[in-house]
């Protein structure tokens, strides 16, 4: 958006804004169709038990709190998609045999505590000639949530023995019928979009997600690729 790649309203008309400066555009390439209304909740703050999840449904704008950046600038664009991102982790770190996903998300607080100067870490640098697969590897997906990939298991009982990806947003189609999983769309780094079912994503994989058995088709880690 700052670059003008993208043409999308911020919220905030001036610098040093404050939350109830607010001002909301529908105009908006990032909204969802079927995500939640502005004035219904934002996303991010509450761990959602699934991804029907109305919390998944809702849009998020990040680093923006009454003395954080998007305010302070008064540029804060919400969004209801997220880069397939993770924090900084020593698992995320390119070019070992972890999660390295295509995005880092620097989440500030810890930004300093996991590898030392993150912001500077030569692992946690990410260029376009890593993505080798481009039609196969996920670039943005639906959720609320800018480290949507956390494998903790549902916070709801019901569902905590198999969901173990609840911050995927599955806001389309039919639901399954546990309540639990629908649809959802993913961009690719070669441009296109296309609709899967959330269920094989959000399996337990010993004590992961399934998202690291993902080597073709939809490949959520850039380490995961395959051949050229």
């Amino acid at each position: 958006m700052r670059g003008n790649y993208i043409k999308a309203p911020t919220v905030y008309t001036r610098p040093n804004s404050t939350i109830p400066d607010r001002k909301f555009n529908r105009n908006n390439v990032f909204r969802c169709p079927e995500g939640i209304d502005e004035d219904s909740g934002q996303g991010g703050g509450t761990t959602p038990s699934c991804p029907t999840d109305s919390m998944n449904n809702m849009f998020n704008i990040g680093n923006d709190t009454p003395t954080a950046d998007a305010a302070i600038d008064g540029f804060a664009i919400p969004s209801w998609y997220q880069l397939n991102s993770r924090t900084q982790q020593t698992t995320n770190l390119w070019p070992n045999t972890g999660k390295v996903s295509p995005f880092v998300w620097f989440d500030g607080v810890n930004v300093t505590t996991v590898v030392g100067d993150a912001l500077n870490h030569p692992g946690l640098t990410r260029t376009l000639s890593m993505i080798r697969k481009p039609s196969e590897v996920v670039m943005v997906v639906e959720a609320a949530n800018g480290n949507w990939v956390d494998q903790k298991p549902s916070s709801n009982p019901r569902y905590a023995a198999y969901i173990f990806l609840a911050r995927l947003g599955a806001r389309h189609g039919k639901v399954t019928a546990d309540g639990a999983n629908a649809f959802t769309n993913m961009a690719f780094f070669d441009g296109h979009v296309a609709l899967y079912p959330s269920e094989p994503f959000t399996r337990k994989s010993g004590t992961d997600n399934a998202l690291i058995d993902f080597y073709r088709d939809t490949i959520f880690y850039i380490n995961k690729q395959k051949g050229k």
